[in-house]
């Protein structure tokens, strides 16, 4: 996966990562807060070892390095009974010498002759008289008890405290802001992997990137969702300045670049599956080349589940199954709609045998008849996974559009059906995206009309394509 998809998956489950940085901070606080606080006091001892003289550099350097070799059996020796049971006798029985010694430690910087007696406990005021009780036993073993005198009545190592322990202002347990820290790092973590786990889970297609499939399959166009698609699915026509009909508007722009370099223009337009927004699509499309001024006419190839003729208000039960068995002429079914010269040819009655009406010779005239007559022929086909009818017709026309449904169509189902062009040809082909996300952008300039691209020019650029 490459960061970019990475990226997009986080910004995709941007939820998920503040849920984890949430629940990962608030957990690092509950932590800290049902935490007992802890306190820690600390004396510290400057040790001597005394030399012959004590005056010259060398013995003085002597005396040092003895000192530093020294501390580290003092630090030690300060955890045991030796050291400790004078201090437990002294506290009565609030104590023992195993729970002391366990709430004791010792340490000394490298190279230096100073050590540190540190005590932790609850209570910071029992903190540091512990400390500076364990300070004091401490020096009477060494100083007394176990190293040897220097002369009579002259200890031989020193310990001076050059700092005694005073109790502490503020705990030492729990570092609050280094649980919630730790806490909110592994939340973002775990919210991190749960995005990019469900982006790995997810197979269906959320957006133009996942449209990448088997080789580069361009997107010509992005159509958001409307919830009154059923009531009102021509949002074309009204020519007014709605997100949905500007979405059109760019598609009948973009598609000019699909299959340049033929001589007619001709688009069948399909599906992986059903319920995907493909005839409202084909609908729309044709309706917005028409209003450019392209003399356009679309054909209702779908001859399983026809539904042009109702999207557009017209009467369909006589169409191109008609035409296809010599029962009428082509002239005798089709309609005028609109007010911009939009020509409609409907399925018809629905033959028992479409794939080979479609397939036919016929078909393929009659295909040819109306690129002679118009600028644009948009053909509406059935589910490519579903028949064969689609993939028969994209050998006869000029490029097809693949539509997709933003978060129902899966990846694979895209998949298949470019397979199943490619079994038929070469057809240059795109993907038109259909209920996607309402982006914030779209609804602030939705009111500018398409990228101006002169009526003129388009159809001067259709024509010469």
């Amino acid at each position: 996966m490459r960061v970019t998809d990475i990226l997009r998956a986080l910004l995709a489950s941007w939820l998920l990562v503040v849920v984890g940085l949430v629940v990962g901070g608030g957990l690092g606080y509950a932590v800290s807060a049902v935490a007992t606080p802890t306190y820690v006091s600390s004396a510290k001892i400057f040790v001597a070892v005394r030399g012959q003289s004590d005056t010259t550099a060398m013995e003085i350097a002597s005396g040092s390095n003895a000192a530093q070799q020294k501390i580290k059996t003092y630090t030690t020796l300060v955890t045991t009974p030796r050291v400790l049971d004078p201090v437990v006798a002294d506290r009565g029985p609030s104590v023992t010498v195993d729970e002391l010694a366990g709430q004791v430690t010792a340490s000394s910087p490298t190279a230096s002759t100073l050590m540190t007696v540190a005590v932790t406990d609850v209570d910071p005021q029992r903190a540091a008289e512990f400390a500076n009780a364990v300070t004091e036993s401490l020096r009477t073993v060494v100083t007394t008890e176990l190293e040897p005198e220097f002369a009579p009545g002259v200890p031989s190592v020193t310990m001076e405290v050059v700092e005694p322990a005073a109790p502490a202002l503020s705990p030492a347990t729990p570092r609050t802001v280094a649980n919630v820290a730790l806490g909110l790092l592994l939340g973002l973590a775990a919210g991190a992997a749960a995005a990019l786990a469900r982006r790995a889970l997810d197979t269906k297609v959320r957006g133009r990137d996942d449209l990448v499939v088997e080789g580069e399959l361009a997107v010509v166009g992005e159509i958001p969702f409307d919830p009154q698609v059923r009531r009102r699915p021509v949002v074309a026509r009204d020519g007014g300045a709605s997100v949905q009909a500007e979405a059109f508007r760019m598609l009948r722009t973009n598609i000019r670049f699909l299959g340049a370099g033929a001589a007619a223009r001709s688009f069948a337009v399909s599906s992986a599956g059903p319920s995907e927004g493909k005839t409202t699509t084909t609908a729309n499309l044709a309706v917005s080349l028409a209003e450019a001024g392209l003399r356009t006419v679309v054909v209702d190839a779908d001859m399983r589940r026809p539904n042009l003729a109702k999207i557009l208000g017209i009467e369909g039960a006589v169409g191109l199954s008609d035409v296809l068995i010599g029962r009428f002429e082509l002239d005798e079914v089709l309609q005028s709609w609109g007010h911009d010269g939009l020509t409609v040819l409907p399925a018809g009655e629905v033959p028992p045998n479409p794939s080979e009406l479609l397939g036919s010779g016929a078909m393929r005239a009659l295909l040819d008849d109306l690129g002679g007559r118009y600028d644009v022929v948009v053909v509406d086909t059935p589910p490519l996974l579903s028949v064969t009818d689609a993939a028969l017709i994209s050998e006869m026309v000029t490029g097809v559009l693949l539509v997709v449904a933003s978060g129902r169509t899966r990846r694979a189902q895209v998949a298949s059906a470019l397979e199943r062009l490619d079994a038929v040809g070469g057809t240059p082909r795109a993907a038109v995206l259909t209920m996607g996300r309402r982006r914030r952008a779209d609804s602030r300039y939705y009111y500018y009309s398409e990228i101006d691209v002169p009526r003129r020019s388009l159809r001067g650029l259709l024509r010469r394509a």
